[in-house]
């Protein structure tokens, strides 16, 4: 059917305009006009900017309706229309059976009432306009509301003719009055009626029902009078006039109220059978039946949980419920009074009256709360809350029991129950977060579950975590202060971290506030030397840990970071490289690359260097040739020029010149000449003819390269003698350019001769030329010799950490294992080669996987070395040859019979080559390497027992060292056995054999190769890296045998090592020794023997306190404070008052500000020490408050912060006792500050730094005592009572308003320290306090405020000059002091000056009245909303 109309019916109408929809009792309903036909208007076509264009609306599914309201949402009904098969333009409403097709669209509708013609004048079907229907509205639900009873009310009388009138007849409507008016407000117009008549008075005046009389005052406008008040510059009539709007509000409210006392009288209670009981109940259910009915009676016999139980049971509407309960409860209280009882007593059974029925309630919701698997559970659940809830509101619950109560159910709430106790928390959120100390508890069982949920790795509980992160965003923005835990923040900090996103978590505009809050409270007490190192042992300490793996630039831009200035930067890479408190080359290739990089950097490095070569300070020779092997390292990475060194040293005549110039001259002679210009070579030789010696000592290198040639031309290395054991600098790096030429001129050769590599390699590691070695074992790798490449691998192991300094270690790695791949492919697998190689692969990290793949081909090795022993010879052989076995010939006789032995003959042949070990001419390697081989397990037995025998010292005469030192070098035996051993066997003896093997070189004998030697040096690095603590605790049990030297060297070296890299382990050995009483004495001269390093070897026996402090800097630090820790206790022994010396020596360094004195305070120092330097350090503090005015000098700030820090470092040593007499103190110092604010002494910008000052020391000092003591008394408590009063009492005045943070930070405190008493103090302290401020409120409690207090000004009247008597007479009045309003007006002050009331005699009570007359006038945006 084709329901199409023509164009010509196309109606255009204009719509009538919109109507404003009013709401609530005052809302007026119009008669809809009826629609006519208009012209069209030049605005038809325009839409509003929030409609959409060209939108088509295929939602509707009906036709749509016109309501009253659509004119509003719609503009006009034929917006909204429907595309049917054919479309029809029409504006009548269509009928629904008239139409049932596809959904409705929206499209624009133009001036002319469609859309759009085609070009032959015929519409689009798909754009052509028809009318539409109503959307379809969302079903109504049946429950009554307010609302919906209010809506009903307004239209009831919508006759639209009740409001016309009738001609002049007035509406039904209209008020009725007495005669003469009759009407209220309807005149029509007839001509005669007086407002009609114009005349002059009229005109002017304007027409009144009732004019003016005689007698009145004001007969016109009162803008002339009130405007030159409220216009006039400094003046209060604004104030006063929104004074005299909020009096008359005020008194409205007062005479709106019920003023009658009320007759109402809780019905009786009466003893009734079960059935009417239930009657009763099921009749209370009942909304028809009248509550006056159920009034009469109450049956006896429903109370406490019973009776919530029957409300649930009989769903009795919670109104209802609530009127029993009041009932109920009425009837229970009037039972005290019957008994006779009155005051106290009464009081009291009253509140254990509602104590208990507090615990009715809970008990009832636990019990609803454990049936959840039960039937109707959520409606039961439902009705629990809400009447739960009701009852608190109408405050028939002990309030404070109850949120408790609810906070700790949330707390110990399980993972299934956790999402009822979040719906409970939510619905009490504003009173549990109110009070501070119930917010807070909150807030650390939400982060409690949180913590959880984040170390739990189930999907399930995503959304429980997501909904507690939405709380603490609402907690971190709502109540702040919630979030303020010091006792758990370290804990949950990570939680409160920023969030990209507000809504799954802490923003961080407010995370960075609450780290910043949480951190003042827990940094004083949580202070240690660790977290107070300065800069430059920061920067130490990340260079002594850099390890093996580190990028250098970013290792220089933490340095950067670290030491900003370049002045100070290159001069501690310099002492750190130079200083006699670090071991090793590594750091001086590493200094070197560092500064290497500074000069990339566009630094000017040269100036830096050549300025810390200048200093006039005396160091020792040792010193001074790392520094110059520092600048050596820069010339050869071109990174230091030489030209501008040698103009500087003729320019400033250092040559002949003063002996602290001779620093910078001996670097002349050490600097290398191969990347040297000629003509700058030829000027340093010049400088150096002029130095008396500098060119024989150069000259002492030429012995040295001519015997070096000559051992490379004869294929022979040579003798240990041959080579001078000390070399200087000059000589070395001139014996070091020669090797270096050599290799250049030999780099084309196809392939090195192991021979020629082991000499380079050894006159190399003389000269301490890690670089070049670095590029012989480069050129080394491609080798085709699996010994060279296997005494390459242990060449690496040896210098790792020097060539990871270098930056090659890595590279230098991966090139020997990709020459293993390929001569594994190529070679039978040789054994050496994968043990040396499975060494490296575990010293260097990255290698891991290489360690299985290498275990594999050393037992594809074994077996093959294996099968190759074997040979057909009998045991007969075996028995003829084992009888003698006293010369070589008959070992290897021995071998050379069969491949078995029993374990009685390889005992004795294995006992036989041991005591050849011993013997220059002879080697025992091999054979032990056939024993292995044929012996199995049996032979590992045999060793594990040597070994042990050698530790206990009963080797039956055989030299133990050599013995161990040729199983090692054969690659029969780990030596970390022999660690192991010797610390489970605990006697000094085998300590000192396991240490001489580690330690000293000489145990290599000279019946082993040079490879084998090599191999044994490369086992003891390996030991010494892999095992930093058994080789502690062995040196601490080798220091009780009275023949082991602690001096050597090589011990102090290793303890230096061990102290800067693995720090910790060294501390905890110590500690522990300590702890159980094995701590050898003479573990003392290590300490000792490292510190006098730095002595230049100038003094000698026992180092004092002083001079041991004098020593000690960021390099020596920790070797001073190990050696501080022994020195009081030795002079303890034979003197009294060491405690005191060193207080006193510890004193003084605090007080010239030495660079590490925190660290002297460590675990260095005893704690009666510490006890007195905390006294010290408190005594000053409170010193330096007392002085008016305190000086503002930075050296007097330095000192005080200082102090503070020497207070935070020490407070553990006397947390625990009993602080009240410190509390006393401090809440004093507190007063006196709080009186000098008040009594105008602070006029000046500076006082008022300096009280600001003094008020930061004592808020430093309160937050170290926040924690309670651990036995705590009366008069303790009583102490904190006075202190957290005077805290709120600072809180509320109003200069500390001027400054939000230091309020911020009285209000953390207070609200800490409040968690430390109990509630009663706390009300008290609320009742001595009379204010209305929240955050007084928010530390102390909920207090119920007046109940008339329903209206306030926002802001007090200030009076400024002169005051009115009218003026005076209000501020006289008593309701003013009721808002806030200064009964005196010279106390509110002028121009913006605070008020000074008289001191009283109870504290608190100035507090409030200070607080009362200018708070108002000091709002700030963290007072209003931040404050928590």
């Amino acid at each position: 059917m084709d329901r199409r109309l023509p164009l010509s019916a196309v109606t255009t109408t204009r719509p009538p305009p919109p109507q404003r929809t009013l709401s609530g009792s005052s809302a007026l309903y119009f008669s809809k006009p009826q629609t006519r036909p208009t012209l069209p208007s030049r605005l038809s076509s325009v839409r509003s900017v929030s409609q959409p264009t060209a939108v088509i609306d295929l939602t509707a599914d009906g036709r749509h309706g016109v309501g009253r309201s659509e004119a509003v949402h719609f503009g006009r009904h034929e917006s909204v229309v429907i595309s049917p098969e054919g479309v029809e333009v029409d504006g009548e409403e269509l009928g629904e059976e008239d139409y049932a097709g596809p959904p409705a669209k929206r499209a624009r509708i133009t001036r002319d009432g469609f859309r759009a013609e085609g070009e032959d004048g015929r519409m689009d079907l798909a754009r052509t306009v028809v009318a539409g229907e109503q959307l379809p509205s969302l079903p109504r639900s049946h429950v009554s509301s307010t609302r919906t009873i209010a809506g009903k009310r307004r239209r009831v009388g919508r006759d639209p003719g009740a409001r016309r009138a009738d001609g002049t007849q007035p509406p039904s409507l209209a008020t009725r009055l007495p005669p003469p008016k009759h009407v209220a407000d309807f005149s029509p117009w007839t001509g005669h009626h007086p407002e009609d008549v114009l005349n002059e008075t009229v005109v002017k005046a304007g027409y009144c029902d009732k004019g003016p009389g005689a007698n009145q005052a004001e007969s016109n406008s009162g803008k002339p009078s009130i405007w030159p008040s409220l216009t006039a510059k400094n003046n209060t009539g604004l104030q006063m006039l929104s004074y005299l709007f909020t009096q008359v509000m005020d008194k409205r409210q007062a005479l709106g109220k019920c003023t009658a006392p009320s007759t109402f009288k809780p019905p009786p209670r009466v003893t009734v059978t079960d059935t009417k009981r239930e009657a009763w109940l099921k009749d209370l259910a009942n909304p028809e039946i009248p509550l006056r009915k159920q009034s009469r009676t109450i049956p006896h016999g429903i109370r406490g949980k019973l009776l919530m139980d029957q409300c649930l049971n009989k769903d009795i509407p919670l109104q209802r419920a609530v009127w029993l309960a009041k009932c109920v409860g009425a009837n229970e209280l009037r039972a005290f009074k019957r008994k006779g009882v009155s005051g106290v007593a009464a009081a009291t059974g009253e509140s254990k009256w509602v104590h208990e029925w507090t615990l009715h309630v809970e008990q009832f919701l636990e019990s609803v709360i454990t049936s959840c698997p039960q039937q109707d559970w959520q409606l039961k659940m439902t009705y629990a809350i809400k009447l739960a809830t009701a009852l608190y509101a109408e405050k028939l619950l002990d309030a404070n029991h109850y949120l408790d109560w609810v906070v700790s159910s949330f707390n110990e709430a399980d993972m299934d129950r956790l999402p009822l106790w979040i719906v409970m928390v939510q619905v009490h959120w504003n009173d549990i977060v109110g009070f501070i100390r119930r917010g807070r508890r909150l807030a650390e069982s939400i982060l409690v579950k949180l913590h959880t949920f984040a170390n739990s790795s189930h999907d399930l509980y995503r959304p429980l975590e997501s909904r507690l992160q939405k709380l603490v965003a609402v907690l971190a923005v709502t109540s702040r202060g919630s979030l303020v835990i010091p006792a758990t923040w370290k804990q949950y900090s990570y939680l409160l971290a920023p969030n990209a996103s507000a809504s799954d978590g802490v923003h961080q505009s407010t995370a960075e506030p609450l780290a910043r809050r949480n951190q003042r409270l827990v940094g004083p007490a949580s202070k240690t030397p660790a977290s107070t190192r300065g800069a430059l042992l920061q920067l130490y300490d990340r260079l002594d840990t850099a390890g093996m793996e580190f990028d250098l630039d970013r290792l220089t831009n933490h340095c950067l970071s670290l030491v900003p200035v370049l002045e100070e930067l290159v001069p501690a890479l310099l002492e750190w490289a130079s200083s006699p408190y670090r071991h090793g080359l590594a750091r001086i290739y590493m200094a070197a690359r560092l500064i290497s990089t500074l000069r990339k950097q566009a630094y000017d490095t040269d100036v830096v260097i050549l300025n810390y070569l200048g200093r006039p300070v005396a160091t020792s020779a040792k010193q001074d040739e790392h520094v110059y092997k520092v600048v050596v390292e820069l010339v050869r990475l071109d990174a230091f020029n030489v030209g501008p060194y040698l103009q500087w040293l003729i320019s400033s005549g250092a040559i002949g010149g003063p002996a602290e110039m001779q620093l910078t001259v001996g670097l002349l002679a050490a600097l290398p000449t191969g990347q040297l210009p000629a003509h700058v070579a030829n000027l340093r030789r010049t400088l150096l003819g002029r130095i008396e010696g500098a060119i024989a000592e150069l000259d002492a290198a030429v012995p040295i390269t001519e015997m070096f040639d000559s051992a490379i031309a004869d294929q022979m290395l040579p003798n240990e003698g041959e080579l001078p054991e000390i070399m200087s600098l000059p000589v070395k790096v001139t014996t070091a350019e020669h090797v270096r030429n050599y290799m250049r001129s030999t780099s084309k050769t196809a392939d090195m001769d192991l021979t020629v590599f082991c000499i380079t390699r050894n006159l190399l590691e003389c000269t301490d030329d890690i670089a070049a070695l670095a590029q012989l074992i480069t050129s080394a790798i491609q080798t085709d010799n699996s010994l060279l490449l296997a005494t390459v691998a242990d060449t690496v192991i040896l210098h790792c950490e020097a060539l990871a300094a270098l930056g090659q270690l890595e590279d230098i790695t991966v090139a020997v294992i990709e020459r293993y791949r390929v001569l594994r492919s190529q070679q039978p697998l040789d054994r050496t080669l994968i043990v040396s190689l499975d060494a490296l692969v575990q010293m260097v990290p990255g290698h891991s996987a290489m360690v299985d793949y290498l275990t594999s081909d050393l037992k594809i090795s074994e077996q093959q070395n294996t099968a190759a022993v074997c040979s057909p010879a009998s045991d007969s052989l075996i028995g003829m040859h084992a009888a003698s076995l006293d010369s070589d010939e008959d070992i290897d006789a021995v071998f050379a019979s069969g491949n078995t032995m029993d374990d009685q003959l390889l005992q004795r042949v294995l006992m036989r080559v041991l005591h050849r070990a011993d013997k220059a001419d002879t080697t025992c390697t091999e054979p032990v390497s056939k024993l292995r081989i044929v012996g199995g397990y049996s032979f590992s037995l045999l060793l594990g027992n040597y070994c042990w025998a050698a530790i206990k010292g009963t080797e039956d005469g055989l030299n133990a060292a050599s013995a161990i030192v040729a199983l090692v070098a054969s690659g029969c035996f780990y030596l970390g056995k022999i660690i192991e051993a010797a610390k489970a066997d605990g006697g000094s003896y085998g300590a000192k054999l396991v240490m001489d093997l580690l330690l000293s070189p000489r145990v290599a004998n000279s019946g082993l190769s040079i490879l084998e030697k090599y191999n044994f040096f490369t086992s003891q690095r390996r030991c010494l890296w892999h095992h930093p603590e058994l080789v502690t605790r062995v040196l601490l049990t080798a220091c009780e045998s009275a023949d082991f030297d602690l001096t050597d060297p090589s011990v102090t070296d290793l303890l230096v090592m061990y102290t800067n890299t693995h720090r910790p382990i060294v501390k905890a050995v110590f500690e522990e020794a300590r702890a159980q009483g094995t701590l050898p004495a003479r573990a003392r001269e290590l300490s000792k023997a490292i510190l006098r390093r730095g002595l230049h070897g100038t003094a000698s026996g026992e180092l004092s306190l002083q001079a041991i402090i004098n020593l000690a800097d960021p390099l020596s630090i920790y070797f001073a404070a190990g050696e501080l820790w022994w020195t009081p206790r030795q002079q303890a022994v034979t003197t009294s008052g060491a405690d005191a010396v060193a207080v006193n020596v510890l004193v003084e360094a605090i007080q010239k500000g030495n660079a590490v004195w925190p660290q002297l305070l460590g675990s260095a120092v005893d704690t009666p020490t510490k006890r007195a330097l905390h006294s010290w350090a408190q005594e000053q503090l409170f010193s330096a408050v007392t002085r008016v005015p305190l000086d503002n000098h930075a050296n007097v700030h330095a000192m005080i912060d200082r102090h503070l820090d020497v207070l935070d470092l020490t407070h553990h040593a006397v947390r625990g006792e009993d602080d009240t007499a410190v509390l006393f103190a401090l809440n004093d110092k507190l007063r006196d500050l709080e009186r000098q604010i008040t009594s105008g002494v602070t006029a000046t910008m500076t006082d008022r730094d300096g009280v600001s000052g003094r008020l930061r020391i004592l808020l430093h000092v309160c937050t170290l005592h926040l924690r309670s003591p651990e036995i705590e008394s009366e008069g303790n408590r009583q102490a904190r009572a006075n202190l957290l009063a005077t805290l709120c009492s600072l809180l509320l005045h109003p200069h500390i308003q001027t400054q939000p943070g230091t309020a911020e930070y009285i209000f953390d405190l207070a609200s800490v320290l409040g968690e430390s008493l109990p509630e009663s103090a706390l009300a008290c302290i609320a009742r001595t306090i009379n204010t209305r401020d929240p955050r007084i409120h928010a530390i102390l409690g909920s207090i119920s405020a007046p109940t008339d207090t329903w209206l306030a000004l926002v802001s007090q009247a200030q009076n400024i000059g002169a005051t009115t008597a009218q003026q005076r007479a209000l501020a006289k009045h008593p309701s003013a002091h009721a808002h806030g309003q200064p009964s005196n007006t010279r106390a509110a002050g002028a121009l913006g000056r605070r008020p000074r009331p008289s001191i009283r005699s109870r504290r608190l009570s100035a507090a409030s009245a200070v607080s009362t007359a200018g708070v108002a006038a000091y709002q700030s945006s963290w007072e209003s909303g931040d404050w928590g």
